[in-house]
């Protein structure tokens, strides 16, 4: 596969809220510590809008926007290896109750697709949306799925990866404790902020999936399936060329080479 630039990228975690704050942590300069997630709201989503949507949704939006800063109308790729458990959880809890009442809203809400939904909203965007989810190996997928079509469609790209955590009971079938969100512009050009560019394949090889270089990231890796990507972030924050190996599906790995 031919090289694909990244050429924006955003985040959001405990301690890493935003890619000014988070930089000097992906380049080993600092060290993470574990604080608080923020309550978010994201200011592009007109007030009725925010107000129907969750934690979840709310943590897209601000990766999301914070990547876009242009404001064009990508094509764009969002990721979410569980979804949004919390509103399936409130679901499932109301439907145990009599009368089994569910709101509208949050049934909307509970769809895999509807953080892409309020971004078209929010963003004013008729660009085309892919929701994926492949489980402990979704970052990966989505990241394929959005350089691919960077490729095809020879346009920039809007990848959105993004997992919150849930309450007990359904917390335990998860692998998500901590909230991690990030988004990345993939384009087949170069911009003068460019973060460099990846080549990505698909390999049987054993390797261990790739650790952070900042290894008290490492704990936060452990987290939340999606922050999986930061070995990746690292390696683009500091320019780093390096081979990453990232969960794939059925054992696979995807080798990401950073260039």
């Amino acid at each position: 596969m031919k090289p694909i630039y990244i050429n924006a990228i955003s985040i959001a975690a405990p301690s890493l809220m935003g890619i000014d704050q988070a930089k000097p942590i992906l380049m080993g300069e600092n060290q993470w510590q574990l604080s608080d997630f923020p309550k978010l709201a994201p200011q592009l989503l007109p007030a009725n809008e925010r107000r129907r949507t969750t934690s979840y949704i709310k943590m897209a939006l601000q990766v999301a926007d914070e990547a876009n800063q242009n404001a064009d109308s990508l094509p764009a790729v969002f990721a979410s290896s569980c979804g949004d458990l919390f509103i399936i959880d409130h679901i499932c809890n109301s439907m145990t109750q009599t009368p089994k009442f569910v709101s509208p809203t949050q049934f909307h809400n509970s769809v895999h697709n509807a953080p892409s939904g309020y971004w078209a909203i929010a963003a004013k965007s008729q660009a085309a949306s892919t929701s994926i989810s492949t489980g402990n190996s979704t970052f990966s997928s989505g990241l394929l799925e959005a350089f691919t079509q960077a490729l095809a469609q020879q346009k920039d790209i809007l990848y959105v990866a993004y997992d919150y955590p849930t309450t007990a009971p359904l917390n335990k079938k998860t692998n998500v404790s901590q909230a991690f969100a990030t988004a990345l512009i993939l384009s087949q050009h170069k911009s003068e902020n460019s973060y460099g560019c990846i080549k990505l394949s698909i390999t049987h090889n054993q390797k261990e999936k790739s650790l952070c270089l900042n290894s008290s990231l490492n704990q936060l890796q452990q987290s939340n399936p999606i922050a999986d990507s930061l070995p990746l972030l690292e390696a683009l924050c500091l320019k780093k060329t390096s081979s990453l190996y990232l969960p794939y599906l059925n054992s696979l790995k995807l080798q990401v080479d950073v260039l």
